[in-house]
This record gives structure tokens, C-alpha cells and sequence, in this order.
């Protein structure tokens, strides 16, 4: 356990300027936008959720009103989002592989160590670096340009926790059975482990030197990047959701088919709204909305009260983490759909002109991604049951 030296290293650092820096270590943001602070400039797609806030947001992305498909990989029955850097494609199968987008071709692919089981959950890469854990106890650092693993650590991982990286990339955090650790980037050692209640099943967010996981057995916990516990709070049900942070909240899904804020300044749940199902699809935050999947529906809610602006039938049950690329949100379901933010407009009790077009992918489409103008959307392909399989679409976007 991390030492009580570090805990002041952190209480100092929030103290050291008064209240606004206190706020600030809790990724308070200012402006009108805070999820655009919180997912960057980039208009690739480096890690799932787009960035360390798992925001699911791409302020810069050009606007798309269309789309049409060049390409598409098979890739067994795994679904995770798609992760695109420099126009490569890091791809979840049996094994990861880096396919070039434009050729097709496989750059190099990396399978997993013998009787390991296979790889899950989508990798995080930056700088040159592609961070990938397969929840068998085993942490990776692959080289993006040969594929060559650089450290192999072995640590308990949840099966989909993909890995998160620190504002300076120098630390690497993952979750798995009742704990949270650090590793250290350059070398793959474990710098510290944090204990939790509850297993943690998706990936970890970050922001401004604090580390947020959820446990399935309903627990939100802030940690500090050394380790130490700064807060916990108790949700209304078992959760699976990725947390998601904008501003000074952190927005999660819980199995009562529920949306929470939760305040990081108070450690409390600031609103609660129902969206139905088990709400265990991601969640996207984007200039004052937060768009949660609750099974077959998209819903929009404010982000300062949880009242419900919008919500849009997906035509099917399952996950469908929304994403905002520009002016446009975008959900799977039956089809992809592309949907104006504002949720068009109101003719009394029906709401006109929420789409802005759909797309068919040939089966259920579920994760999907938007990377340099493209969209990339993984659909289940075939009709009959135990004769289908997984692609990732690539679609220029127009």
C-alpha cells in the first residue's frame, strides 16, 4: 500500500493554491465545453473511449453526412471499439493485429502467451508504444512500429479493462479482482496495488492526477496516481460501466437501469435518472449533454440535472456505447445512425428530424469509433445462430 508520504505529496498539491487548485486536482473545468478539455484535440482514436476520460468525444472531427464502406476485417465473435492510430488499425481478434487501413494489410499481429487465453479487450497506444492487457494475469508493451514486445508483466487484470494511461505516460493503471495497480511504463513493474470491494470489469479513467475505477459490486473509488484512496461512493447497483469524466463530474451506468453524476468535489451523487435496461454500454459527455445507452435506446440528458432532452429507439437490445465526432452523434443498433446533438426538434409529443442518416452494416452492429474521418463500426455478420462472425467496417465518411 502506497505510503502516507505520497497522501500529502497529493493533499498539498490540491491545498498549495486554495480552493480553485483543489477543484482542479478533481478535474474541475472551466468553459462551457468541459468535455472538449477532457478529450483533447486528437482526431484519431487511441484508446477505448477515445481518451483518458472516456469520453467518447471528438470535438475536431470533421462533420460526416454520410458514409460509404472500403473495407472490412473479420474478426471472429470478439466486439471491442476499434482503435486507430496513423492510419493503423489495432485490432482484437485471437490474437492483436496491426493492420494498415489503407492497403489492408497486416503490419504484424500478436497472440497471446500459450494457455493465456485470448486478447478482449482493445489496446491503448501512444507514443509509439501499444499498452495491451488479456485478463490472464499478463500486462503488455508492444513496439507499434515491429510488434515486438518490449515488457511482459504479470498482474491480475479484468478480461475488458483496457489500459490507462497518466497525463505524463510515465505510469500505466489497470484494474482487476478487488484491486487497482500501477505499473510503470518503461519498465513493467508494479509500482503499487490498491485494494477495492468488488471486481473491476471495464477500464479505468483518468484525469488531472486522479484515477477513477468502478467495481461490479457498486463502487465508485478516486484514487491518487500513488496509489492512495481519496474517496468512495456507494451506487445503487452493481455497475459495469466505464466511469466517464467532464468538468468536475463523473457520469456512470448502473444495473437498475440508471444514470449517475457523482460530484468529485463532494463525493456524492448528484442526480440519478432512469434510461432502462442495464445501462452497461459506455457513455459519451459532449458540450453539456451526456448520451447513455440504455439497451435499445439512446438518451440524452443534461449533464447539470439529469433531466431527459431526447432518446432514440435503436431498433434492437445490446451495448451501444454512443460517440460525438463534431457536430454529430453517432449509435449502433440495427443500423448505424447518425444524430443531430440537439435531437432535432419537437412537434409536441413527437420529436422530427433526430437523424441525419443511417448506414446498414449487414447485421447487429455494436462498438464503434471515429478516427481521422473515418467511422469504424464492428458488426455480427450471418444470419443463422453459430454460423456468425465479427467484422470492423471502415467507412469513409463524406
Amino acid at each position: 500500500m502506497p505510503s502516507t508520504q505520497t497522501r500529502r505529496r497529493f493533499l498539498a498539491a490540491c491545498g498549495a493554491c486554495g480552493l480553485g487548485s483543489f477543484t482542479g486536482c478533481l478535474g474541475f473545468d472551466g468553459g462551457h465545453d468541459a468535455a472538449a478539455d477532457a478529450a483533447g484535440d486528437r482526431i484519431d482514436w487511441p484508446t477505448v473511449g477515445h481518451d483518458q476520460a472516456n469520453t467518447n468525444y471528438v470535438p475536431d472531427a470533421p462533420s460526416i453526412r454520410g458514409v460509404t464502406e472500403v473495407a472490412r476485417f473479420e474478426s471472429g465473435l470478439n466486439a471491442s471499439q476499434p482503435v486507430v492510430v496513423d492510419g493503423i488499425l489495432y485490432h482484437i481478434a485471437d490474437t492483436l493485429r496491426a493492420i494498415d487501413v489503407e492497403s489492408g494489410d497486416d503490419r504484424w499481429s500478436v497472440a497471446p502467451e500459450e494457455k493465456q487465453g485470448n486478447f478482449w479487450a482493445a489496446p491503448t497506444v501512444r507514443n509509439g508504444t501499444v499498452y495491451l492487457a488479456n485478463g490472464h494475469q499478463r500486462v503488455h508493451a508492444v513496439d507499434a512500429e515491429t510488434g515486438e514486445k518490449r515488457w511482459t508483466t504479470e498482474v491480475d487484470v479484468g478480461s475488458y479493462v483496457t489500459p490507462t494511461l497518466g497525463h505524463d505516460g510515465e505510469t500505466l493503471f489497470v484494474g482487476g479482482e478487488g484491486h487497482v495497480s500501477g505499473l510503470d511504463t518503461a519498465t513493467g513493474e508494479v509500482a503499487w496495488t490498491h485494494d477495492l470491494f468488488g471486481q473491476v470489469r471495464n477500464t479505468l479513467a483518468y484525469r488531472r492526477g486522479v484515477v477513477y475505477a468502478v467495481t461490479e459490486g457498486g463502487e465508485l473509488y478516486a484514487l491518487d496516481e500513488y496509489g492512495d484512496g481519496y474517496w468512495r461512493v456507494d451506487l445503487p447497483a452493481k455497475c459495469q460501466t466505464p466511469p466517464t469524466l467532464a468538468g468536475r463530474q463523473v457520469f456512470v451506468g448502473t444495473f437498475d437501469g440508471s444514470v449517475h453524476a457523482v460530484d468529485t468535489t463532494r463525493a456524492n451523487i448528484a442526480w440519478s435518472t432512469e434510461v432502462g435496461g442495464f445501462a452497461k454500454g459506455g457513455i459519451a459527455v459532449a458540450d453539456g449533454t451526456v448520451y447513455a445507452d440504455g439497451g435499445r435506446k439512446l438518451h440524452a440528458l443534461d449533464t447539470d440535472s439529469g433531466t431527459k432532452q431526447w432518446a432514440f429507439d435503436v431498433g434492437t437490445t445490446g451495448e451501444h456505447t454512443p460517440v460525438v465526432a463534431g457536430d454529430t452523434v453517432f449509435t449502433t443498433g440495427k443500423r448505424l445512425y447518425a444524430l443531430k446533438p440537439d435531437g432535432g426538434f419537437s412537434n409536441g409529443a413527437v420529436r422530427q428530424e433526430t437523424l441525419r442518416f443511417s448506414h446498414p452494416t449487414g447485421g447487429y452492429a455494436g462498438p464503434m469509433s471515429v478516427a481521422d474521418g473515418h467511422v469504424y463500426v464492428t458488426a455480427r455478420i450471418g444470419a443463422e445462430e453459430g454460423n456468425q462472425t465479427t467484422a470492423v467496417l471502415v467507412l469513409d465518411g463524406a
